[in-house]
């Protein structure tokens, strides 16, 4: 029991927003967790999906207001020694060439 509480101490809860969203992404997490992963079950929440159509869309995560840049980094990596952290969803549009 004690090493069943001293897991759930470890963890690390996670909170992302998105802004056409009227609810946040929660979830706790291992510090040891990727990025990308958290990114990843953040974009199936809102049903979005990177795509490249005339357009290219690409979602990516921001924390504490900037852009995270490697989502191979462990969440306890970027957020030490915290117990919890948020982050948002922001959409990237890059415009296709015509």
């Amino acid at each position: 029991m004690a090493q069943v509480e001293a897991k759930k101490q470890q963890e690390v809860k996670v909170t992302a927003d998105y802004l056409p969203a009227t609810e946040d992404f929660k979830k706790k997490y291992p510090p040891e967790t990727v990025l990308e992963t958290i990114r990843s079950d953040a974009k199936s929440f809102f049903h979005v999906q990177d795509r490249q159509e005339r357009d290219t869309y690409f979602y990516y995560l921001a924390y504490k207001g900037e852009r995270v840049e490697s989502t191979n980094v462990a969440l306890g990596e970027l957020v030490e020694h915290a117990h919890a952290a948020h982050f948002s969803l922001v959409e990237q549009i890059t415009a296709g060439v015509v």
